[in-house]
């Protein structure tokens, strides 16, 4: 298999890029046990593989989180790929690898105040999936993007209802998605959440977002996501769609129940 035939491969399978670049060989930012920071441990490795997964998001005022509905069809689609792979007897690991480095460092994307990667023209509305990969794949060259919109805007700083984000970029002790990997969050994170599992007011409002656009939530994601049906504890279709390693003790449930307290039941035809 060469280059070429990996990308096609993951483009057929709904990837919108295909990186390869080289293995990291730089120590980390943050330590994090499952990430893999360098490949001493595999030296059968010659290149990284970053896989995009670009999304459309849903209205500002939409619960539903339309990136870990696609983070989850990224990581079903990167299993697939992996097994494409080692069917035909090449090597390869799925793995967190530092992707926010790895872009930055070979030119492929930019670092943003509020930490995520933008690649044009998705800007930061993206789910990432990496592996590892041997022989005969090599790293390639890629235009390498320039973007300094950051030094002349303070959208996100404005619009963030926790204050995380400044000049010198993201705190990541007031972000709220900081305090979401858990069931159970502080209370000024309910008081202020907007979607469920996470945040995405930044992307909202910055300005390499504006062409990505909105869309509608599918009606399957409507019913999976009913406010009443959650806060009820029917969580199982919703935590199918986003994934149910995000999603354990009660999670969604617990939203619903906050969300509930806070805002009320949704009127009818909302």
């Amino acid at each position: 298999m060469t280059n070429d035939e990996l990308k096609k491969a993951a483009y057929d399978l709904g990837f919108a890029r295909a990186y390869i670049l080289p293995p990291p060989d730089f120590k980390p930012l943050e330590s994090r046990e499952r990430i893999v920071w360098n490949t001493d441990d595999f030296p059968m490795a010659r290149a990284s593989l970053l896989l995009v997964r670009a999304y459309t998001p849903f209205a500002e005022d939409e619960r539903i989180p339309a990136y870990y509905v696609n983070s989850n069809l990224s990581y079903h689609a990167s299993v697939a790929l992996a097994k494409k792979l080692e069917a035909e007897g090449l090597f390869c690991l799925r793995c967190e690898l530092p992707i926010k480095q790895l872009a930055v460092k070979y030119g492929i994307g930019v670092q943003v105040k509020s930490s995520l990667v933008a690649i044009p023209p998705f800007g930061t509305r993206m789910a990432f999936q990496s592996m590892l990969l041997g022989e005969p794949f090599t790293p390639e060259e890629y235009p390498k993007v320039c973007d300094s919109l950051c030094a002349s805007c303070k959208k996100c700083e404005q619009a963030c209802p926790a204050h995380a984000i400044s000049e010198k970029g993201l705190d990541v002790t007031k972000c709220m998605r900081y305090y979401m990997d858990g069931a159970d969050y502080p209370e000024w994170v309910y008081g202020i959440q907007k979607t469920h599992m996470g945040c995405e007011i930044c992307q909202a409002v910055c300005p390499r977002n504006a062409a990505v656009g909105f869309a509608e939530p599918s009606e399957e994601l409507v019913r999976a996501f009913d406010i009443n049906a959650l806060a009820e504890g029917n969580t199982k279709p919703a935590r199918l769609l986003v994934g149910k390693n995000f999603t354990g003790r009660g999670k969604l449930q617990k939203e619903a129940l906050k969300f509930l307290e806070r805002d009320g039941a949704p009127k009818e035809g909302e």
